[in-house]
Protein backbone atom coordinates (compact mmCIF):
# COMPACT_ATOMS: atom_id res chain seq x y z
CA UNK A 1 0.00 0.00 0.00
CA UNK A 2 1.37 3.65 -0.74
CA UNK A 3 2.21 6.11 1.42
CA UNK A 4 0.22 9.31 1.28
CA UNK A 5 2.79 12.36 1.47
CA UNK A 6 1.76 14.63 4.51
CA UNK A 7 1.55 18.21 3.18
CA UNK A 8 2.39 21.27 5.25
CA UNK A 9 0.18 24.54 4.64
CA UNK A 10 4.28 26.03 3.41
CA UNK A 11 6.33 26.41 -0.01
CA UNK A 12 9.26 26.01 -0.27
CA UNK A 13 10.27 29.63 0.13
CA UNK A 14 8.00 29.62 3.34
CA UNK A 15 10.12 26.81 5.22
CA UNK A 16 12.41 29.34 7.14
CA UNK A 17 9.30 31.49 8.06
CA UNK A 18 7.57 28.45 9.22
CA UNK A 19 10.84 27.09 10.81
CA UNK A 20 11.30 30.36 12.44
CA UNK A 21 8.08 30.55 13.88
CA UNK A 22 7.98 27.09 15.09
CA UNK A 23 11.31 27.64 17.12
CA UNK A 24 9.53 30.74 18.75
CA UNK A 25 6.60 28.46 19.98
CA UNK A 26 8.75 25.48 21.60
CA UNK A 27 10.59 28.40 23.46
CA UNK A 28 7.47 29.86 24.86
CA UNK A 29 6.00 26.80 25.65
CA UNK A 30 9.13 25.26 27.47
CA UNK A 31 9.43 28.65 29.04
CA UNK A 32 5.94 28.57 30.37
CA UNK A 33 6.66 24.33 31.26
CA UNK A 34 9.63 25.30 33.70
CA UNK A 35 7.45 28.28 35.17
CA UNK A 36 4.82 25.56 36.04
CA UNK A 37 7.46 22.93 36.79
CA UNK A 38 8.40 25.54 39.60
CA UNK A 39 5.12 26.67 40.44
CA UNK A 40 5.76 30.47 38.41
CA UNK A 41 2.56 30.42 37.29
CA UNK A 42 0.35 29.59 40.55
CA UNK A 43 -1.53 32.52 42.16
CA UNK A 44 0.31 33.33 45.23
CA UNK A 45 3.42 34.15 42.78
CA UNK A 46 1.08 37.41 41.25
CA UNK A 47 2.86 38.76 38.07
CA UNK A 48 5.70 35.86 37.76
CA UNK A 49 3.62 34.62 34.81
CA UNK A 50 4.29 38.24 32.78
CA UNK A 51 7.92 37.92 34.33
CA UNK A 52 8.58 34.37 32.74
CA UNK A 53 6.66 35.34 29.45
CA UNK A 54 9.01 38.20 29.24
CA UNK A 55 11.81 36.32 29.59
CA UNK A 56 10.55 33.28 26.90
CA UNK A 57 9.87 36.42 24.16
CA UNK A 58 13.91 37.78 25.20
CA UNK A 59 15.21 34.60 24.39
CA UNK A 60 13.32 33.21 21.53
CA UNK A 61 13.68 36.59 19.75
CA UNK A 62 17.45 36.67 20.82
CA UNK A 63 17.72 32.96 19.54
CA UNK A 64 15.48 33.61 16.17
CA UNK A 65 17.54 36.61 14.67
CA UNK A 66 20.42 34.83 15.73
CA UNK A 67 19.44 31.84 13.65
CA UNK A 68 18.12 33.73 10.90
CA UNK A 69 21.15 35.83 10.61
CA UNK A 70 23.19 32.60 9.98
CA UNK A 71 20.54 31.17 7.62
CA UNK A 72 20.20 27.93 9.17
CA UNK A 73 16.69 28.26 8.34
CA UNK A 74 17.14 27.58 4.60
CA UNK A 75 15.67 24.36 3.65
CA UNK A 76 19.08 22.94 2.65
CA UNK A 77 21.23 23.66 5.81
CA UNK A 78 17.99 22.37 7.70
CA UNK A 79 18.79 18.70 6.56
CA UNK A 80 22.48 18.96 7.56
CA UNK A 81 22.14 18.13 11.54
CA UNK A 82 25.40 18.30 12.61
CA UNK A 83 25.26 22.07 11.07
CA UNK A 84 22.18 22.71 12.63
CA UNK A 85 23.51 21.00 16.49
CA UNK A 86 26.48 23.02 16.19
CA UNK A 87 24.53 26.35 15.43
CA UNK A 88 21.81 25.66 17.54
CA UNK A 89 23.77 24.94 20.88
CA UNK A 90 25.97 27.74 20.60
CA UNK A 91 23.30 30.39 19.76
CA UNK A 92 21.20 28.46 22.55
CA UNK A 93 23.74 28.55 25.14
CA UNK A 94 24.67 32.60 23.68
CA UNK A 95 21.18 33.83 24.38
CA UNK A 96 21.10 32.18 27.79
CA UNK A 97 24.23 33.88 28.99
CA UNK A 98 22.41 37.37 27.48
CA UNK A 99 19.51 36.37 30.03
CA UNK A 100 21.50 35.36 32.50
CA UNK A 101 23.26 38.84 32.43
CA UNK A 102 20.03 40.61 31.79
CA UNK A 103 18.64 38.99 35.70
CA UNK A 104 21.45 40.17 37.00
CA UNK A 105 21.34 43.67 35.46
CA UNK A 106 17.42 43.81 35.85
CA UNK A 107 17.90 42.79 39.99
CA UNK A 108 14.99 40.10 38.95
CA UNK A 109 17.00 37.24 40.54
CA UNK A 110 14.08 36.41 42.57
CA UNK A 111 11.54 36.60 40.40
CA UNK A 112 13.50 34.35 38.42
CA UNK A 113 15.58 31.21 40.25
CA UNK A 114 18.27 29.37 38.80
CA UNK A 115 16.32 26.34 38.68
CA UNK A 116 13.58 28.14 36.89
CA UNK A 117 16.42 29.40 34.04
CA UNK A 118 18.21 26.02 33.71
CA UNK A 119 15.38 24.00 33.58
CA UNK A 120 13.98 26.54 30.60
CA UNK A 121 17.65 25.98 29.10
CA UNK A 122 16.99 22.07 29.20
CA UNK A 123 13.70 21.68 28.12
CA UNK A 124 14.09 24.29 25.48
CA UNK A 125 17.51 23.04 23.94
CA UNK A 126 16.11 19.23 23.70
CA UNK A 127 12.62 20.50 22.41
CA UNK A 128 14.45 22.32 19.18
CA UNK A 129 17.02 19.71 18.86
CA UNK A 130 13.94 17.81 18.30
CA UNK A 131 12.55 20.19 15.68
CA UNK A 132 15.58 20.06 13.62
CA UNK A 133 15.81 16.39 13.64
CA UNK A 134 12.05 15.96 12.43
CA UNK A 135 12.97 18.70 9.87
CA UNK A 136 15.98 16.17 8.62
CA UNK A 137 13.96 13.06 8.75
CA UNK A 138 10.88 15.13 6.68
CA UNK A 139 12.01 17.70 4.51
CA UNK A 140 14.44 15.23 1.90
CA UNK A 141 11.11 13.01 1.09
CA UNK A 142 8.91 15.63 1.21
CA UNK A 143 10.81 17.80 -1.69
CA UNK A 144 11.35 14.71 -3.60
CA UNK A 145 7.40 13.76 -3.33
CA UNK A 146 5.85 17.06 -3.76
CA UNK A 147 4.61 17.47 -0.37
CA UNK A 148 5.83 20.53 -0.28
CA UNK A 149 6.28 22.40 -3.37
CA UNK A 150 9.77 23.49 -4.86
CA UNK A 151 10.94 26.17 -7.27
CA UNK A 152 11.05 25.51 -10.86
CA UNK A 153 14.36 25.01 -12.61
CA UNK A 154 16.38 24.81 -15.95
CA UNK A 155 19.53 23.15 -15.53
CA UNK A 156 22.09 23.24 -18.11
CA UNK A 157 25.05 21.23 -18.02
CA UNK A 158 27.93 20.25 -19.86
CA UNK A 159 29.68 16.85 -19.34
CA UNK A 160 26.26 14.48 -19.69
CA UNK A 161 27.21 12.22 -17.11
CA UNK A 162 26.49 14.65 -14.76
CA UNK A 163 23.40 15.11 -15.36
CA UNK A 164 21.78 12.67 -13.18
CA UNK A 165 23.88 13.87 -10.78
CA UNK A 166 22.99 17.43 -10.78
CA UNK A 167 19.58 16.89 -10.59
CA UNK A 168 18.96 14.67 -7.73
CA UNK A 169 21.10 17.59 -6.13
CA UNK A 170 18.70 20.03 -7.33
CA UNK A 171 15.79 18.17 -6.11
CA UNK A 172 16.61 16.96 -2.91
CA UNK A 173 17.23 20.60 -2.31
CA UNK A 174 13.03 21.92 -3.21
CA UNK A 175 14.18 22.60 -6.99
CA UNK A 176 11.71 20.90 -9.66
CA UNK A 177 14.05 19.93 -12.32
CA UNK A 178 11.66 20.99 -15.81
CA UNK A 179 14.09 20.28 -18.52
CA UNK A 180 17.60 19.44 -18.91
CA UNK A 181 19.65 21.32 -21.71
CA UNK A 182 23.18 19.80 -22.87
CA UNK A 183 26.29 21.68 -23.69
CA UNK A 184 29.04 20.51 -25.85
CA UNK A 185 32.71 21.68 -26.83
CA UNK A 186 31.54 23.53 -30.01
CA UNK A 187 30.78 27.53 -29.55
CA UNK A 188 28.57 27.32 -32.83
CA UNK A 189 26.38 24.17 -30.88
CA UNK A 190 26.21 26.09 -27.42
CA UNK A 191 24.55 29.73 -29.16
CA UNK A 192 22.44 27.71 -30.81
CA UNK A 193 21.22 25.59 -27.58
CA UNK A 194 21.33 28.70 -25.68
CA UNK A 195 18.96 30.57 -27.67
CA UNK A 196 16.64 27.40 -27.16
CA UNK A 197 17.18 27.82 -23.15
CA UNK A 198 16.14 31.29 -23.66
CA UNK A 199 13.22 30.96 -26.11
CA UNK A 200 11.95 27.99 -23.33
CA UNK A 201 12.02 30.27 -20.30
CA UNK A 202 10.35 32.85 -21.83
CA UNK A 203 7.08 30.08 -22.20
CA UNK A 204 7.62 29.02 -18.59
CA UNK A 205 7.27 29.90 -14.85
CA UNK A 206 10.57 29.12 -14.28
CA UNK A 207 12.52 30.62 -11.46
CA UNK A 208 16.08 29.38 -11.67
CA UNK A 209 18.40 28.19 -14.29
CA UNK A 210 21.66 26.39 -13.38
CA UNK A 211 24.89 26.54 -14.76
CA UNK A 212 27.44 22.91 -14.04
CA UNK A 213 30.42 23.95 -16.11
CA UNK A 214 33.09 21.72 -16.52
CA UNK A 215 36.45 22.30 -15.10
CA UNK A 216 38.48 24.74 -16.95
CA UNK A 217 35.50 25.80 -19.30
CA UNK A 218 35.38 29.21 -17.88
CA UNK A 219 35.24 30.98 -21.42
CA UNK A 220 32.12 28.82 -21.84
CA UNK A 221 30.90 29.67 -19.19
CA UNK A 222 31.32 33.83 -19.42
CA UNK A 223 29.72 32.69 -22.87
CA UNK A 224 26.55 31.34 -21.45
CA UNK A 225 26.11 33.83 -18.69
CA UNK A 226 26.54 36.81 -21.16
CA UNK A 227 23.93 34.76 -23.18
CA UNK A 228 21.52 34.50 -20.24
CA UNK A 229 21.57 38.62 -18.96
CA UNK A 230 18.29 38.63 -21.37
CA UNK A 231 16.22 36.81 -18.90
CA UNK A 232 14.66 38.64 -15.76
CA UNK A 233 15.78 35.39 -13.40
CA UNK A 234 18.58 34.24 -11.24
CA UNK A 235 21.66 32.15 -12.96
CA UNK A 236 23.18 30.21 -11.07
CA UNK A 237 26.48 28.39 -11.44
CA UNK A 238 27.21 24.69 -9.25
CA UNK A 239 31.50 24.57 -9.69
CA UNK A 240 33.17 21.38 -9.61
CA UNK A 241 35.30 20.89 -6.52
CA UNK A 242 38.70 22.57 -7.52
CA UNK A 243 36.88 25.83 -8.67
CA UNK A 244 34.24 25.70 -5.55
CA UNK A 245 37.26 25.67 -3.30
CA UNK A 246 38.59 28.61 -4.91
CA UNK A 247 35.52 30.93 -4.79
CA UNK A 248 34.86 30.29 -1.53
CA UNK A 249 38.10 32.14 -0.56
CA UNK A 250 38.36 35.57 0.75
CA UNK A 251 38.50 38.62 -1.79
CA UNK A 252 38.34 42.26 -1.25
CA UNK A 253 39.22 45.05 -4.06
CA UNK A 254 42.78 45.66 -5.29
CA UNK A 255 41.85 49.63 -6.40
CA UNK A 256 39.93 49.14 -9.97
CA UNK A 257 40.27 45.06 -9.60
CA UNK A 258 39.42 42.34 -7.51
CA UNK A 259 41.62 40.54 -6.04
CA UNK A 260 41.06 36.74 -4.64
CA UNK A 261 42.83 35.30 -1.99
CA UNK A 262 44.32 32.02 -2.89
CA UNK A 263 46.23 30.96 0.14
CA UNK A 264 45.73 32.75 3.05
CA UNK A 265 48.00 33.25 6.38
CA UNK A 266 46.28 30.43 8.87
CA UNK A 267 45.67 32.58 11.52
CA UNK A 268 45.69 36.46 11.83
CA UNK A 269 46.86 39.07 13.86
CA UNK A 270 44.29 38.88 15.94
CA UNK A 271 44.33 35.07 16.07
CA UNK A 272 47.86 34.82 16.54
CA UNK A 273 47.10 37.08 19.89
CA UNK A 274 44.27 34.66 20.95
CA UNK A 275 46.00 31.97 20.71
CA UNK A 276 49.30 33.28 22.24
CA UNK A 277 47.15 34.35 24.81
CA UNK A 278 45.53 31.24 25.70
CA UNK A 279 49.08 29.58 25.59
CA UNK A 280 50.34 31.82 28.03
CA UNK A 281 47.64 31.40 30.67
CA UNK A 282 47.33 27.57 30.08
CA UNK A 283 51.23 27.08 30.38
CA UNK A 284 51.61 29.57 33.23
CA UNK A 285 49.30 27.85 35.34
CA UNK A 286 49.78 24.36 34.50
CA UNK A 287 53.65 25.18 35.57
CA UNK A 288 52.52 26.56 38.97
CA UNK A 289 50.19 23.73 40.00
CA UNK A 290 52.49 20.75 38.40
CA UNK A 291 55.73 22.23 40.16
CA UNK A 292 55.51 19.93 42.82
CA UNK A 293 55.19 16.75 40.39
CA UNK A 294 57.75 17.90 38.33
CA UNK A 295 59.84 17.18 41.57
CA UNK A 296 58.32 13.91 42.19
CA UNK A 297 59.16 12.79 38.71
CA UNK A 298 63.22 14.21 38.64
CA UNK A 299 63.63 12.39 41.59
CA UNK A 300 62.27 9.36 39.66
CA UNK A 301 64.28 9.70 37.11
CA UNK A 302 67.36 9.71 39.07
CA UNK A 303 66.84 7.19 41.04
CA UNK A 304 65.99 4.63 38.21
CA UNK A 305 69.08 5.18 36.06
CA UNK A 306 71.78 6.91 35.18
CA UNK A 307 71.47 10.35 33.10
CA UNK A 308 69.69 13.49 33.08
CA UNK A 309 66.69 14.79 34.63
CA UNK A 310 65.44 16.26 31.21
CA UNK A 311 66.37 15.67 27.52
CA UNK A 312 66.37 17.93 24.83
CA UNK A 313 65.63 16.92 20.69
CA UNK A 314 66.25 19.23 17.36
CA UNK A 315 62.23 19.36 16.19
CA UNK A 316 60.64 21.29 13.85
CA UNK A 317 58.53 23.99 14.43
CA UNK A 318 56.23 27.07 12.89
CA UNK A 319 58.02 27.32 9.00
CA UNK A 320 60.16 23.97 9.42
CA UNK A 321 62.23 26.61 11.79
CA UNK A 322 64.01 24.19 14.27
CA UNK A 323 64.07 24.07 18.05
CA UNK A 324 64.92 22.35 20.85
CA UNK A 325 62.37 20.35 22.71
CA UNK A 326 62.31 19.52 26.36
CA UNK A 327 61.02 15.80 27.70
CA UNK A 328 61.64 14.17 30.61
CA UNK A 329 64.12 11.55 30.13
CA UNK A 330 62.40 7.97 29.82
CA UNK A 331 64.83 6.35 27.60
CA UNK A 332 68.58 4.94 28.41
CA UNK A 333 69.44 6.77 24.93
CA UNK A 334 69.29 10.67 23.79
CA UNK A 335 69.43 10.43 19.76
CA UNK A 336 69.55 13.09 18.34
CA UNK A 337 70.73 13.63 14.73
CA UNK A 338 70.35 11.96 11.24
CA UNK A 339 69.07 8.80 12.35
CA UNK A 340 66.57 8.79 15.00
CA UNK A 341 64.63 5.36 16.08
CA UNK A 342 61.29 5.88 17.07
CA UNK A 343 59.37 4.10 19.98
CA UNK A 344 58.02 1.45 19.51
CA UNK A 345 55.86 -1.37 21.66
CA UNK A 346 57.94 -3.13 24.31
CA UNK A 347 60.72 -0.81 23.46
CA UNK A 348 64.21 -1.94 25.08
CA UNK A 349 65.45 1.51 25.46
CA UNK A 350 62.66 2.88 27.46
CA UNK A 351 63.37 2.82 31.74
CA UNK A 352 61.25 1.60 34.15
CA UNK A 353 59.94 4.99 35.54
CA UNK A 354 60.30 6.06 31.48
CA UNK A 355 57.19 3.42 30.74
CA UNK A 356 55.04 4.42 33.07
CA UNK A 357 55.87 8.38 31.75
CA UNK A 358 55.06 7.89 28.30
CA UNK A 359 51.63 5.53 29.38
CA UNK A 360 50.39 8.49 31.14
CA UNK A 361 52.42 11.06 29.11
CA UNK A 362 54.08 12.94 31.87
CA UNK A 363 57.39 13.10 30.25
CA UNK A 364 55.36 15.72 27.88
CA UNK A 365 55.39 17.89 30.68
CA UNK A 366 58.33 20.04 30.45
CA UNK A 367 56.97 21.41 26.83
CA UNK A 368 55.46 24.03 28.80
CA UNK A 369 58.93 25.50 29.24
CA UNK A 370 58.09 25.56 25.40
CA UNK A 371 55.37 27.05 24.95
CA UNK A 372 56.41 30.24 27.42
CA UNK A 373 59.28 30.28 24.98
CA UNK A 374 57.03 30.44 21.82
CA UNK A 375 58.29 27.68 20.38
CA UNK A 376 55.28 25.82 20.80
CA UNK A 377 51.47 26.08 21.43
CA UNK A 378 49.50 24.05 23.83
CA UNK A 379 47.52 22.72 20.87
CA UNK A 380 48.82 22.22 17.10
CA UNK A 381 50.21 19.28 15.63
CA UNK A 382 52.58 17.31 17.10
CA UNK A 383 56.52 18.02 16.04
CA UNK A 384 58.49 15.38 14.97
CA UNK A 385 62.36 14.58 14.85
CA UNK A 386 64.41 16.20 12.42
CA UNK A 387 65.21 12.97 10.88
CA UNK A 388 61.54 11.68 11.02
CA UNK A 389 60.69 14.62 9.43
CA UNK A 390 62.45 14.49 6.21
CA UNK A 391 61.32 11.12 5.88
CA UNK A 392 57.65 11.86 6.25
CA UNK A 393 58.34 14.88 4.21
CA UNK A 394 59.10 12.91 0.89
CA UNK A 395 56.27 9.42 1.81
CA UNK A 396 53.14 11.42 2.39
CA UNK A 397 51.77 13.96 0.82
CA UNK A 398 50.98 17.64 2.43
CA UNK A 399 53.07 17.27 4.84
CA UNK A 400 54.94 20.49 5.27
CA UNK A 401 51.60 21.94 5.73
CA UNK A 402 51.69 20.78 8.82
CA UNK A 403 54.34 23.70 9.40
CA UNK A 404 52.27 26.55 8.72
CA UNK A 405 51.20 26.90 12.79
CA UNK A 406 53.52 26.43 15.87
CA UNK A 407 53.75 22.70 17.00
CA UNK A 408 51.69 21.71 19.28
CA UNK A 409 51.79 19.67 23.00
CA UNK A 410 48.43 18.46 21.99
CA UNK A 411 46.30 18.08 18.90
CA UNK A 412 43.17 17.34 16.88
CA UNK A 413 45.37 13.76 15.78
CA UNK A 414 45.94 12.75 19.17
CA UNK A 415 42.65 12.89 20.83
CA UNK A 416 41.56 10.96 17.46
CA UNK A 417 44.06 7.62 17.90
CA UNK A 418 46.23 8.82 15.84
CA UNK A 419 49.38 8.67 18.41
CA UNK A 420 52.19 6.11 18.96
CA UNK A 421 54.48 4.92 15.94
CA UNK A 422 53.88 5.90 12.93
CA UNK A 423 55.73 2.74 11.11
CA UNK A 424 53.18 3.14 7.66
CA UNK A 425 52.52 5.42 5.33
CA UNK A 426 48.19 4.81 5.75
CA UNK A 427 49.39 6.23 9.58
CA UNK A 428 51.13 9.47 8.68
CA UNK A 429 48.77 10.50 6.23
CA UNK A 430 46.08 10.12 8.69
CA UNK A 431 47.48 11.72 11.04
CA UNK A 432 48.46 14.87 8.56
CA UNK A 433 45.02 14.83 7.28
CA UNK A 434 43.68 15.40 11.14
CA UNK A 435 46.62 17.92 11.34
CA UNK A 436 45.02 19.92 8.33
CA UNK A 437 41.87 19.61 9.36
CA UNK A 438 42.69 21.35 13.15
CA UNK A 439 44.79 24.00 10.85
CA UNK A 440 42.00 25.17 8.67
CA UNK A 441 38.98 24.98 11.34
CA UNK A 442 41.30 26.71 14.22
CA UNK A 443 39.25 28.37 16.85
CA UNK A 444 40.14 29.06 20.23
CA UNK A 445 36.70 26.43 21.48
CA UNK A 446 38.61 23.83 19.57
CA UNK A 447 41.53 24.54 21.32
CA UNK A 448 39.01 24.31 24.71
CA UNK A 449 37.72 21.23 23.65
CA UNK A 450 40.92 19.39 22.38
CA UNK A 451 42.45 20.03 25.58
CA UNK A 452 39.95 19.01 27.47
CA UNK A 453 39.59 15.63 25.32
CA UNK A 454 43.57 14.87 25.81
CA UNK A 455 42.97 14.42 29.39
CA UNK A 456 40.50 11.72 28.60
CA UNK A 457 42.84 10.24 26.10
CA UNK A 458 45.67 10.62 28.49
CA UNK A 459 43.71 8.58 31.18
CA UNK A 460 42.95 5.42 28.48
CA UNK A 461 46.76 5.46 27.70
CA UNK A 462 46.12 4.04 24.11
CA UNK A 463 48.45 4.06 21.65
CA UNK A 464 51.43 5.46 24.08
CA UNK A 465 54.19 3.20 24.43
Amino acid sequence: MARTAIHLPVTYRGIPLFAASADILIVTASALLAGTFFHFTSSQQGGQFSRNMAAAVFVAVLFVAAMWARKLYEPSRLVVLSDQIRGLLGTWCGAFLLLASGVFTWGVGKELSRGTILSFWAIGGTALLAHRQIWRMYLPGALANGAIRGRKSVIVLWDEPQSERFSNLLVRHGYRVIKIFQLGPSAEDNASTLDGVIGFVRGQDIDDIFLAPRAGSVVDLVAAANALRVLPISVTMIPDPMLADLVSNPRYELGSSMALEIQRQPLGMGERAAKRTFDIVVAFTALILLLPLFGVIALAIMIDSRGPVFFRQTRSGFNGRPFKIFKFRSMTVAEDGDKVGQATRNDTRVTRVGAFMRKTSLDELPQLFNVLRGEMSVVGPRPHAMAHDRQFAEAADNYAFRHHVKAGMTGWAQVHGARGETDTIDKIQRRIDLDLWYIKHWSLALDFSILFRTIVVVLHGKNAY
